[in-house]
């Protein structure tokens, strides 16, 4: 894996991990949904970039 995409991984988690904390400080239950939906679109966005590296980089990994 090389460091850039090191780096886009760990950024995903981190928006992800934020997103979380969030949520599980909302107030009311409408925020708590919004901020839910956001960490499966990051979740998604994440699974597509791993999905579409290319198969050396996945060996070398």
């Amino acid at each position: 894996m090389s460091g850039l995409e090191a780096f886009i991984i760990r950024g995903h988690e981190k928006i992800i991990d934020h997103y979380r904390r969030l949520r599980d400080s909302a107030p009311s239950r409408a925020e708590r949904e919004r901020f839910q939906r956001r960490i499966e679109e990051e979740e998604e966005a994440l699974r597509r970039f791993l999905e579409g590296r290319s198969p050396q980089v996945e060996r070398a990994a």
